[in-house]
């Protein structure tokens, strides 16, 4: 689909790169020749995600256990970056926390969970790493947000709040970094049954069990899969989209053209 080296010469920091929409993130990336620095908590998962890269793409990748709500573990991923990469080309502000709880079942420390993670880490990584893309005059942010977040996000209040203030951010730092050489961007999926999906949001074994009845509200009436959001990543963090920046592309196969009329159908 891409040149091979399309993306020789970037150095990507993937957080939530261990799993899931990070993963394939990080896999297409390696495969068309970034060099790649994943994060995660657990650094079992990153080790198996590293030896699956490596498998299925014959390059390596870089890990580095980190928290992202935790300023400290932030710090040391900057210096590991900076060691070994001299910087950062590209940040995928993918980690994040997510599960169903109605609204006036929330309290403050479910709310803080998933701000903290999504919000907080989104800032905390790209406040931290952001230095180094201003003195070079060149770099590409990109967020993972959620589609239309207008439209509220029935059972994630406090997803959907955190995914809101990013595209805020997105739009934001796009103006005020965009004469410094930097473009940011967000990618809004659709129902990707991933196994965070399936075990965070769903509660069960197999989300795209649990996402079968809904093909019906996509208009390509398939449910989407991480190459497709992989393969948007790649788009707007390569040459191919130099002239785009402070977009939310929604990557949902149209759900987004049913979204006014049956809103919270997903």
């Amino acid at each position: 689909m891409y040149h091979p080296e399309l993306l020789e010469g970037e150095v990507a920091v993937i957080t939530g790169g261990g799993s899931g929409l990070g993963y394939a993130i990080a896999r297409d990336f390696v495969s068309l020749g970034a060099e790649v620095v994943i994060t995660s908590r657990s650094a079992d998962r990153l080790a198996d995600a590293e030896a699956r890269i490596s498998d299925e793409t014959g390059r390596s990748c870089d890990s580095v256990p980190c928290d992202v709500r935790d300023e400290a573990d932030v710090s040391r991923l900057r210096d590991y970056v900076l060691a070994r990469h001299n910087g950062a080309t590209i940040i995928v502000n993918n980690a994040a926390a997510n599960f169903f709880n109605r609204a006036e079942r929330m309290t403050r420390r479910a709310f803080d969970t998933v701000v903290n993670t999504d919000l907080y880490g989104t800032f905390n990584v790209t406040r931290s790493l952001i230095p180094e893309m201003l003195a070079a005059g060149r770099g590409t942010i990109l967020n993972i947000t959620v589609p239309m977040p207008e439209v509220g996000f029935p059972g994630f209040a406090h997803c959907g709040a955190a995914k809101a203030a990013i595209v805020s951010l997105t739009a934001t730092w796009a103006y005020e970094w965009g004469p410094r050489g930097i473009r940011v961007n967000g990618i809004a999926p659709g129902p990707v049954p991933t196994e965070g999906v399936a075990a965070n949001m769903l509660a069960v074994d197999n989300a795209a069990e649990a996402f079968a009845d809904h093909t019906g509200f996509v208009p390509l009436r398939r449910l989407g899969r991480p190459e497709d959001i992989a393969a948007a990543a790649v788009f707007l963090c390569s040459p191919a989209s130099s002239w785009v920046t402070g977009q939310n592309l929604i990557v949902d196969g149209g759900v987004y053209l049913n979204t006014p009329a049956t809103p919270g159908s997903f």
